[in-house]
């Protein structure tokens, strides 16, 4: 028990920390916000303080209205996302695995993943209409093109010597896919997840924009913009960046510390 002690000590001097790093320099720059609106060089309707938009948020949080627009945007995140990592994961691996599967496919996963997620939207708006499946098709299509191309650059720079001696003990097929390509991919197929994760999130408020749905955090803005509704608006935009960070933290950054870091295939940060 003593000799956990120094280790729990470190752990929660760590993430105290990464606390005060990650939402010191936040609260600095929302109390930057109050004093500056406060002092109404730009007329309140433009930029209210800090304090009524977040008294926005709350009032509609206690209204039930600000949870829904959460949750049907994370709806649509968690489906794409979903799609894109199983799909994008199992190319990926194919690609890095069989030569002549990636000499057919590498060209046109660059060419498609040079055309903006935004661009995208006119054409799956024709097909699908002002719908769910608009919406969910472009953040999925946009989020699987990173997934494909971080997961086939981590199989081809698993060590050959790990591959090799694999091979010698008889491990082939899909034992040497989830015992050794798969671990060794790990620190840049993370590094995948989280850049796709990145895109499909711009791409999911800009999507709502387009595809007007009924609910949704890109809808609530476009529609508070509508009714000059600025403590609406600049509430969603704080709320959409402060979710995206924690959902990076919180799911991704955890994934990365309990593998890749664990094993000590990346460097725990001081």
């Amino acid at each position: 028990m003593q000799a956990q002690l120094p280790a729990l000590s470190r752990r929660t001097v760590f993430y105290s920390r990464a606390l005060t790093e990650n939402v010191g320099p936040i609260l600095l720059l929302l109390v930057m916000w109050e004093i500056f609106a406060r002092m109404e060089i730009v007329h309140k309707a433009l930029f209210p303080p800090v304090s009524t938009v977040l008294g926005t948020l709350a009032g509609m949080a206690a209204q039930g209205k600000l949870i829904e627009h959460i949750l049907q945007s994370f709806y649509r995140l968690f489906v794409s996302m979903g799609f894109a990592i199983v799909a994008g994961t199992a190319l990926g691996v194919l690609m890095g695995s069989v030569r002549p599967l990636e000499k057919l496919f590498v060209p046109p996963i660059n060419f498609l993943g040079a055309i903006p997620g935004i661009a995208l939207y006119p054409a799956t708006i024709l097909w699908f209409g002002l719908t769910e499946k608009a919406v969910v098709f472009t953040i999925a299509f946009s989020s699987t093109i990173p997934v494909v191309l971080s997961t086939w650059t981590g199989v081809k720079t698993v060590n050959d010597t790990l591959v090799n001696a694999a091979r010698s003990m008889d491990t082939r097929g899909l034992g040497l896919l989830f015992r050794v390509l798969l671990p060794g991919a790990l620190p840049v197929l993370i590094a995948g997840y989280r850049i796709a994760f990145a895109q499909g999130w711009r791409i999911l408020v800009a999507g709502e924009f387009l595809a007007s749905p009924e609910r949704g955090m890109g809808i609530m803005i476009f529609e508070a913009r509508e009714f000059l509704q600025s403590d609406v608006v600049y509430g969603g935009i704080i709320l959409i960046g402060v979710l995206g960070f924690a959902m990076e933290r919180l799911i991704l950054r955890p994934l990365e510390a309990a593998t890749v870091q664990r094993w000590g295939m990346l460097r725990e940060l001081e």
